[in-house]
């Protein structure tokens, strides 16, 4: 418990170089109960509160937003009713909001709303983070044990508030990306003077996260520790393996849920490359979700954090807001010991475990058919591969027990439907002639499955 004391005591009383005002809090909830703050914002709100999120479950925002809206408070909402799709909840809070006459409007561009932000006018305060308004994002089920890993922050930093005020005026006005969903009988229009956006944000997808990313841990030079949800880009896997190959030290923890979710085929193969390359890989050994977002650059001392996963979408699609912290020391501490924390299991508590790479599913054959007879050649073998191999070798002879390597750790990816069949084109076969073939399956980590060898006959 005096951990979780020190953590508070850094959250609350830094000073830091960058001018602001008395607030500028991080707040853990492993052990915090980081709502409370929230709901004391909302029911302190005097002018107006704007609020824009992926999806919302916890109805206890719900009656503090209402009661202020009805109180007289001025309250714009953005939502995104694609959010039913990963919140059974999400549809009934949005009923409950526009029941209550509040003005909404949705984001009805290819790419989702994925924003988690609050902001309070009138106390020039902002709250954003990767955390949705769920129940358990927001307040462990038991501290340090069952909880949603999150990085939740309030801040009344003129520059940084200034800049969500725009640009949430930006989408409110905005025709193109967002539609009225309920409520909006006024013309639309800003509520703020057109602020600059503070340097240090990274607002996706009018700016690129994965380049503003790579480019500060391609200048790393000490040490890289990220905590990621979701890695199914690339990019970012590709830069902490060249962060290791110039002897920069790499430490992550990510999500076991995702490393084998079929939806995410590719976070998979992202993890293993980075765990073969000499990537330290843990996760989450809690009884949660780590849902998290960051990345420590220790040479640097900046932090980078918010609502962008490793992936594509939050990259440049979806709507996003990121925090390229490099002035604020006492932010720096708090990931660091959040971190360390972590990773060592420092309170006694599993909170993360060893990551250890799992193997590919057993190819199994489509073509030629199993002691078929008759082909014409030349032929194309085809399998089903499963969606966790990406690399195959095969082997062909005319023994039952092949041995000669006809291809080696060819880059065919995973089959990502039943229907999508890996295939490798023989040449040279002999006339009435039965061949035996096999494929060993590959991960990007070395870990292997073997099918059962298969045979056929080719005709004249």
């Amino acid at each position: 418990m005096r951990y979780a004391v020190f953590v508070t005591l850094i959250v609350t009383c830094f000073l830091r170089p960058r001018a602001a005002g008395a607030m500028d809090q991080l707040c853990d909830p492993s052990f915090e109960n980081c709502r409370t703050k929230l709901l004391s914002l909302i029911d302190a709100e005097t002018q107006e509160i704007d609020v824009g999120f992926w999806f919302m479950e916890d109805n206890r925002y719900v009656q503090h937003i209402v009661a202020r809206h009805n109180a007289g408070v001025r309250v714009r909402l953005l939502v995104d009713p694609r959010g039913d799709e990963s919140s059974a909840f999400n549809q009934g809070i949005l009923d409950a909001f526009a029941n209550a006459g509040i003005p909404m409007r949705k984001r009805v561009a290819s790419a989702i709303l994925h924003w988690k932000t609050m902001v309070f006018a009138g106390q020039h305060v902002v709250e954003f983070s990767g955390a949705n308004y769920s129940d358990n994002a927001w307040v462990p089920v038991a501290p340090y044990q069952n909880y949603v890993d999150e990085s939740i922050y309030y801040t009344d930093d003129p520059a940084i508030v200034d800049s969500f005020m725009r640009k949430f005026d930006d989408s409110w006005i905005d025709t193109s990306s967002f539609a009225d969903y309920a409520n909006v009988v006024n013309p639309l229009v800003r509520s703020y003077p057109q602020y600059a956006i503070d340097a240090d944000l990274n607002f996706p997808p009018g700016q690129s996260y994965a380049a503003r990313a790579t480019g500060r841990y391609d200048a790393e030079t000490s040490a890289i520790d990220a905590i990621m949800f979701r890695i199914t880009q690339q990019t970012h896997a590709d830069a902490m393996i060249a962060a290791v190959k110039r002897g920069v030290p790499v430490r992550l923890i990510t999500e076991p849920t995702e490393y084998r979710n079929p939806a995410r085929l590719w976070d998979a193969w992202n993890v293993d490359r980075m765990w073969a390359a000499g990537v330290k890989v843990r996760i989450r050994a809690h009884a949660g979700l780590n849902h998290q977002k960051s990345v420590v650059l220790h040479a640097q001392h900046t932090v980078i954090f918010g609502s962008s996963n490793w992936t594509s979408p939050s990259d440049d699609a979806q709507q996003e807001h990121n925090y390229f912290v490099a002035d604020k020391p006492a932010m720096f501490t708090w990931f660091v010991d959040q971190f360390t924390r972590k990773w060592t299991n420092a309170t006694g508590n599993a909170e993360t475990k060893a990551f250890a790479p799992l193997p590919p599913d057993t190819p199994k054959p489509a073509h030629p058919k199993n002691g078929g007879s008759g082909y014409a050649r030349p032929i194309t073998l085809q399998w089903y591969a499963g969606p966790w191999a990406h690399y195959y070798d095969v082997y062909l002879g005319t023994s039952s027990s092949p041995t000669t390597k006809i291809a080696a750790d060819v880059h065919l990816g995973p089959s990502e439907s039943t229907s999508d069949l890996k295939q490798f084109s023989v040449s040279g076969l002999a006339a009435h002639t039965t061949y035996y073939w096999k494929v060993v399956s590959r991960t990007a980590a070395g870990k292997t499955a073997t099918s059962a060898v298969w045979s056929f006959t080719t005709g004249s």
